[in-house]
């Protein structure tokens, strides 16, 4: 069974579907649809008729169990507690999504992966996708954010970006570390940071802060010829 992904479907104004690959497929449903994200836990080689495999990626899920540091923020605010120039977060969302299947996969136009990105900070900053933003300032410039939400046992990481030419200056951990302290404060100890295998330097950040990978997906984009 096919599950038509609504949103997807509205955004992108076609018809996307999601399947995990051991699944049965019915010819009269795939027809129906333009896109289909495939899913598994384990590789996988799939054939669908008249559709071709543009993209394949390995989603990973990093986890930690977290206990509070007591850490203090100079420079992090929440995006209901500062001024900002929301422009430079659309430029540091796309930064943040350079990795994504959905820039990856040149099936999709640089416009929509803008137009993606650019609704998910929206979306992140009315709480509809987050709980909270988190922006990193200096002198009044946003040089990083974070979005992240919670919910009863965890809580889980959006988007997190930094500026290019403010990388490797400890932003990005300090964001990381915010975040954690405000989900402890809420009474929640678990932490999820989902990023593709493929994006090297991520991995390896988020190992050094202590995460360890939970969850593998492998994820394969069919598009009907």
């Amino acid at each position: 069974m096919i599950k038509r992904l609504e949103w997807d479907s509205n955004f992108f104004e076609m018809e996307i579907g999601e399947l995990f690959y051991k699944q049965q497929l019915n010819i009269e449903d795939v027809i129906k649809y333009h896109l289909l994200y495939v899913k598994g836990n384990e590789d996988f080689e799939a054939i669908i008729p008249n559709f071709t495999n543009s993209f394949s990626e390995i989603k990973v899920v990093f986890a930690k169990k977290l206990k509070t540091k007591g850490y203090m923020f100079n420079n992090i605010f929440s995006c209901d507690e500062l001024t900002y120039n929301i422009k430079d977060l659309y430029k540091l969302a796309f930064e943040s999504g350079k990795n994504s299947r959905f820039n990856l996969d040149k099936k999709f136009s640089r416009k929509k992966f803008e137009e993606l990105y650019t609704k998910w900070i929206d979306n992140s900053i009315n709480k509809k996708f987050a709980d909270d933003v988190f922006i990193y300032q200096e002198n009044k410039v946003s040089l990083g954010f974070v979005t992240f939400k919670v919910y009863a046992n965890f809580a889980t990481i959006g988007l997190i970006a930094v500026d290019p030419s403010s990388q490797g200056k400890g932003i990005g951990s300090k964001l990381i570390d915010a975040v954690e302290e405000k989900v402890i404060d809420l009474g929640i100890n678990i932490l999820q940071i989902p990023t593709q295998l493929e994006n090297k330097s991520a991995c390896s950040f988020y190992k050094k802060k202590e995460y360890s990978i939970e969850k593998i997906t492998f994820i394969k984009h069919f598009w009907k010829n």
